[in-house]
């Protein structure tokens, strides 16, 4: 099975109050069993300063599938969880491989 990457574009309260936090709960979730990474990315867009994508990557759907629902679950990452203001999209992806016609 292919590697699943979890992607979230996020609109934060407070960037500031929040990083501490989001390293707390990132320490956190990466210690469970299937969580391969949490990286965080920040716009470059000096209009939207509140602007991240956190993306999380597992090494297959069924374990993604399984840990995520402990994302909501967990004390840090409820935590981080209020500190977000707007969800604007969360989805699993798994890379693009072309098929040959």
């Amino acid at each position: 099975m292919a590697e699943i990457t979890e992607i979230f574009v996020l609109k934060m309260k407070d960037p500031q109050r929040a990083a501490a936090i989001r390293e707390r709960a990132r320490a956190d979730f990466t210690s469970l069993e299937g969580v391969t990474s949490w990286k965080t990315y920040v716009t470059i867009s000096p209009d939207r300063p509140t602007l991240f994508a956190e993306i999380y990557t597992f090494p297959n759907e069924e374990t993604a599938k399984r840990v995520t629902p402990q994302f909501a679950e967990r004390e840090r990452t409820q935590a981080f969880l209020a500190e977000i203001e707007e969800t604007l999209v969360g989805q699993y992806f798994t890379e693009y491989l072309p098929t040959e016609a």
